[in-house]
């Protein structure tokens, strides 16, 4: 999917920002291979429920294994984590997502999420927009807003 945003002004330039979203699963991998190319922040998703843990390890190394053929690294490109249908019953405790998925160099935010019913998905979004606004224009932008 994909979905254009245009957004206020930042030091005299419009932002505009194209959100892509891109399935999992490893036969979309050429896909999401050519979402990644020119990328400048990055949305992971995980599913929460315990049966798609190994899964969302998988696909988040993959993910920077893709990001890897670009000359990026996912420990330098801007990016959060959204911790998706925390409604579910069978979803595993916050505190070990982290630990599974959020154990970097420095841990980055991450946002439990509803997405079907949009709670914790602005959020999300507004956070990835401001670290990568702040990586293009500096911290000095980060102060103003």
């Amino acid at each position: 999917d994909f979905m254009p945003v245009s957004a206020t002004g930042v030091r005299g330039f419009t932002t505009r920002f194209q959100l892509y979203t891109v399935p999992g699963q490893t036969h979309y991998n050429m896909t999401r291979k050519l979402v990644l190319r020119g990328v400048d922040g990055v949305v992971f998703v995980a599913d929460s429920q315990w049966e798609r843990l190994r899964e969302n390890v998988e696909s988040l190394r993959n993910l920077d294994e893709n990001l890897k053929e670009y000359g990026l690294a996912l420990a330098t490109t801007p990016h959060v984590l959204q911790y998706n249908k925390r409604d579910l019953g069978h979803v595993a405790p916050l505190d070990y997502l982290e630990y599974l998925l959020n154990r970097g160099t420095s841990r980055v935010p991450s946002f439990e999420s509803v997405a079907v019913e949009g709670r914790g998905v602005f959020d999300t979004l507004n956070t990835v927009s401001r670290m990568v606004l702040v990586r293009e224009f500096g911290q000095a932008q980060e102060a103003r807003s």
